[in-house]
């Protein structure tokens, strides 16, 4: 019998995260069928990731405090979708710990580019393009706070750079 590798599952899980960017990004503008697209992602992220974990051989601490991070997170936001308001506070709290724990032994490498396969200029176009999406992003955010023109524009453009940066980066890392 074949076994799926975990990368195959870092696929699935890229792309689920994927569409739940694109659903919070619909659901920031208003437009239809944003609830559903997160739900799905959400509910995928939450199939995928422990079965993501389960084939991992050597699991480190940091391991186990992701997956925690990861089903809190999807189980927090399914009881808030439901509007279970009792439950969330002691979720938050949890997350927050997790997240801090993970933030101080890891959270600094996810901005490394060193490990990107490509090299010479794609690779600085591929930074370049990774900048101007956060960029997008935060003018989007800003631009809409203070109600200047062309901030929903600026916010699709990030949020969909963001969104396809988050699966070509699967292809992209060692």
């Amino acid at each position: 019998m074949d076994t799926i590798e975990p990368k195959k599952f870092s696929l699935l899980l890229r792309i689920c995260v994927s569409i739940l960017l694109i659903g919070a990004l619909f659901k920031i503008m208003h437009w239809p069928y944003s609830n559903t697209l997160m739900l799905i992602s959400i509910l995928g992220i939450l199939i995928l990731y422990p079965l993501r974990f389960i084939p991992i051989v050597e699991k480190s601490t940091m391991d186990y405090v992701k997956l925690a991070l990861v089903v809190l997170w999807c189980f927090n936001y399914l009881i808030t979708i439901f509007h279970l308001y009792q439950l969330p506070v002691f979720f938050n709290v949890m997350l927050l710990l997790l997240f801090g724990w993970w933030f101080i032994n890891e959270g600094t490498s996810v901005l490394n580019f060193g490990n990107i396969k490509i090299k010479g200029v794609l690779k600085v176009v591929y930074i370049a393009f990774a900048i101007f999406a956060v960029a997008c992003i935060f003018l989007g955010a800003l631009f809409k706070i203070q109600h200047w023109p062309y901030s929903n524009l600026l916010f699709v453009i990030g949020v969909t750079s963001i969104s396809i940066l988050v699966t070509v980066d699967y292809f992209v890392r060692d």
